[in-house]
């Protein structure tokens, strides 16, 4: 079983309010990450306390939440609350952003397909512009992940790796992160 791990808890300083309940075309930035997963079998979405605008803008998809009772002390602590959440099935976390809006569902997919064929710890996406998001990180990494301290990501798990991580190829530029209102404002422009 491949879980989906988004990462939600940020604060949106940058953006002013509640980035991930924003609108994009129409529908909340946080509602196009879950789709991005659709390929992994239990989707979870780490939130901080008291995210009811972010649960209430994924109502009606089948979805888990993990509170992250720690998301002062940065983004590690949202991957280890997430990876500590996941049960024993879980043999590989596809780990995403919440604020990358336009990831795409594809990437999610063939990062799937690779570590199904085998003979790896995780899968990175890269793309035209370099390393991207989504990662997949098969269960060898989850005591690095719940390992991890800071304001920091899973880039020194992957590191780590060496030769056990695949790069599969991606046309396309990495997903923009919106982090302002200009970026989604950018994004909307773009697709329009």
């Amino acid at each position: 079983m491949i879980a989906g791990l988004l990462l939600a808890a940020g604060r949106s300083t940058r953006f002013g309010a509640d980035k991930l309940c924003a609108k994009l075309d129409g529908k909340a930035v946080i509602r196009w990450s879950v789709a991005a997963l659709a390929p992994v079998d239990v989707i979870y979405v780490v939130i901080p306390p008291g995210a009811d605008a972010v649960t209430q803008a994924l109502s009606r998809l089948d979805v888990r939440f993990v509170v992250n009772l720690g998301r002062d002390e940065g983004m590690a602590s949202s991957i280890r609350a997430g990876v500590a959440a996941l049960p024993d099935e879980v043999q590989a976390v596809v780990i995403a952003l919440a604020d990358q809006p336009r990831a795409a569902e594809s990437v999610t997919r063939v990062l799937c397909e690779r570590w199904r064929a085998g003979d790896v710890g995780a899968v990175a996406p890269m793309y035209s512009d370099g390393r991207g998001h989504p990662v997949l990180f098969g269960r060898e990494c989850f005591g690095a992940l719940l390992a991890l301290r800071g304001d920091v990501g899973a880039r020194a798990v992957l590191d780590g790796l060496g030769a056990r991580v695949a790069l599969v190829q991606v046309a396309d530029a990495r997903p923009a992160d919106v982090d302002t209102p200009e970026a989604l404002h950018a994004l909307q422009r773009i697709d329009s």
